[in-house]
């Protein structure tokens, strides 16, 4: 039996997965896993043969085609490097869906491009949440002697996100006051384990799965892995009009046509959102994947009818092509989610590992769109 969904948020509700072991087994019942051994037979030497998770990697970075740099994003964030591995799987989001799935298809590797627990630190538990990198960790640049950062409460102005100064926060009710620290207590106490993130780490411990995250290096390469695999799924590729595989100029379609073809092309269920005109013809496509900086779109904007991008701030990209269209210019601008619009990437990022990797089964798996649009 599959854990559904509504399974899953009854488990949470309930304080169920508080014992990962619990959501572990309810996921763990779902899975069949394929027999796809962790050897295969070289037909030459007739010798088994087997890779591990660290042996892929050290590939990756030789062949990915840009320099490797050592930094903290494109890391192992999950399990054991010396697992010998059975299968690959590529997503653009390590979800527990997605990793039921490798299990099934008998992959132990994961290779994701986006966070698997839920923020850029990708810590495996929810220490760092509200205080930087880690828990209780001072803010950036702070030293002996630094002045305190100003409170959010007071904060305003631009890139804050708030026009004018917050009121003080309300008194908080005594039951979700945090209790008095003992007398003598060099450090706060520790908050209880969150159990969605304690059931994850169950299962991948338990299934013995390694997850590596893909995205600063793979996302360096050119042409733009992204683009490429988003035209190829739009069927976009014989239109291209650049060497950087973002520009694209395609048969007159109109606007809201053209969202339409996105929405259904990609699966989404309710990420998708289009600003402009909706009668407008469209013929010119520029595609800004991942988190889209006001600058890129800004910079592209001139150059086409409209852009297609993945994740944007409202208040930055989504207000400047806004107003842009109110003041009658026939500029079109569509937010697709970031998930939705890197999964493409991550199939073009399967069919290249097949290159350099042909001891094990590589596949893709997308893990949808996170949203779904009320009737």
């Amino acid at each position: 039996m599959r854990l559904s969904r509504r399974d899953f948020v009854a488990l949470t509700a309930a304080g169920a997965v508080a014992s990962p072991s619990l959501l572990d087994d309810a996921l763990a019942s779902s899975v069949a896993p394929a027999s796809l051994g962790s050897r295969i037979l070289d037909p030459g030497s007739r010798m088994a043969v087997t890779v591990t998770a660290q042996d892929i990697v050290d590939r990756i970075k030789k062949n990915i085609g840009v320099d490797w740099s050592s930094d903290d994003v494109d890391t192992f964030k999950a399990g054991d490097p010396s697992t010998v591995v059975t299968g690959i799987v590529t997503t653009s989001m390590a979800t527990l869906d997605v990793l039921q799935k490798a299990v099934q298809a008998g992959a132990n590797l994961v290779i994701t491009a986006a966070p698997t627990f839920y923020s850029r630190a990708d810590l495996s538990t929810p220490a760092g949440r509200g205080f930087g990198a880690g828990r209780g960790a001072p803010p950036r640049g702070a030293g002996p002697g630094a002045a305190p950062a100003p409170s959010p409460a007071t904060v305003s102005g631009p890139g804050t996100g708030a026009s004018a100064p917050m009121p003080s926060a309300p008194a908080m009710p005594q039951s979700v006051v945090p209790p008095p620290q003992p007398p003598g207590t060099a450090t706060p106490l520790a908050p209880p384990p969150d159990p969605v993130y304690a059931g994850k780490n169950a299962f991948i411990e338990k299934h013995k799965l390694v997850v590596f995250r893909l995205t600063h290096h793979w996302n360096q390469r050119k042409p733009d892995p992204r683009g490429q695999g988003l035209a190829a799924a739009m069927g976009w590729t014989k239109y291209k009009a650049g060497d950087d595989a973002l520009r694209y100029e395609v048969p007159g379609i109109t606007l809201e046509t053209l969202a339409s073809q996105l929405k259904k092309t990609l699966g989404t269920r309710g990420g998708i959102r289009a600003i402009g005109d909706r009668t407008m013809a469209v013929r010119r496509i520029g595609l800004l994947p991942g988190y889209t900086m006001i600058q890129a779109s800004i910079a592209m904007m001139p150059g086409v009818d409209v852009i297609v991008a993945g994740e944007v701030q409202e208040w930055e990209s989504a207000t400047y092509a806004q107003d842009v269209a109110f003041a009658g210019v026939k500029k079109g601008f569509i937010s697709i989610g970031r998930v939705v619009n890197e999964a493409p990437g991550m199939q073009v990022c399967a069919d290249w590992l097949k290159t350099i990797v042909a001891e094990v089964p590589v596949r893709f798996i997308s893990p949808g769109d996170p949203y779904w649009k009320p009737l």
